[in-house]
């Protein structure tokens, strides 16, 4: 008989939820997250000063030409939301404004559980990137910054180098 982990969610939720919490701290986990030893520096948060908005949930994804940021941005349009960047790092910021009224044309309203909020996130993007090209767009709900690599040079062939006797 083999033995097997007992696989409890509550655990696993527990650490999914604990590794969030430490990696905003800047704090690396090795266990539960596929990006805490990756060498990609658009992975890192910015460690800068905060702004004391909400942190937006992100998706980076690298494509051989280029990264990816995808961020969900329900009623927010293009003019909502701001992509700076400053030596080196770029930052995704938006703020989503709800008007409300005690009543609407029919008559009371009875809850209202829709919120404003804004976010803001930092991320240090590597070397290899083309800063000059780098473009977002939000469509259908979505808001996706790409931030293209820069063409790289090809590596030298390795050659031979006969050795001759003096």
């Amino acid at each position: 008989m083999a033995l097997t982990l007992f696989n409890d969610p509550f655990m696993t939720e527990m650490d999914r939820t604990m590794n969030r919490m430490l990696s905003s701290f800047g704090i690396p986990t090795s266990r539960g997250t596929a990006t805490a030893n990756w060498p990609v520096d658009i992975l890192r948060p910015f460690t800068g000063t905060t702004t004391g908005a909400t942190s937006m949930p992100m998706d980076i994804i690298e494509t051989p030409t280029a990264y990816e940021l995808h961020a969900d941005t329900p009623g927010m349009a293009p003019e909502d939301v701001k992509v700076e960047l400053h030596e080196g790092v770029l930052t995704v910021s938006g703020n989503r404004k709800i008007a409300r009224e005690e009543k609407d044309a029919q008559g009371k309203v009875w809850r209202s559980e829709r919120s404003s909020y804004s976010f803001a996130r930092s991320f240090t993007l590597p070397e290899n990137v083309n800063s000059d090209n780098i473009c977002a767009t939000i469509d259908k709900g979505v808001l996706k910054v790409c931030v293209p690599k820069k063409e790289t040079e090809p590596k030298p062939e390795p050659k031979r180098i006969t050795v001759t006797g003096a």
